[in-house]
């Protein structure tokens, strides 16, 4: 039996059927498809949250499938480095992000 893999660069990667893989050319990342989203399977995944209005807690909704317990480095908008509390909902795929002072900035997550 012969198992085909779509590949191709990332950003031409299609909607996959459910269970169909794909393979990034570019990015070397691996794929599953639901029929509705691309589920990453493989490889370095990140992702960055901008927080554009000031505020003491950010919200944060990971892409589907992405890995339960990222690490989370949390940048002002001036790209310096802040500390605050962070909760993982993993059950929602959310984390909350809080701080003593409201600022606006970026979350950056692998």
């Amino acid at each position: 039996m012969l198992i085909q893999f779509k590949r191709g660069g990332e950003s031409d990667l299609p909607i996959l059927e459910s269970g169909e893989p794909a393979f990034t050319t570019d990015t070397n990342n691996f794929y599953i498809g639901t029929g509705t989203e691309n589920i990453q399977v493989s490889g370095d995944q990140t992702y960055t949250f901008v927080q554009s209005v000031p505020s003491t807690e950010w919200t944060v909704e990971l892409p589907a499938g992405f890995k339960k317990f990222p690490s989370v480095a949390i940048t002002d908008s001036a790209g310096t480095l802040v500390n605050g509390g962070i909760q993982h909902v993993t059950e929602a795929n959310l984390v909350i992000l809080t701080f003593t002072v409201p600022f606006s900035g970026e979350a950056h997550f692998n």
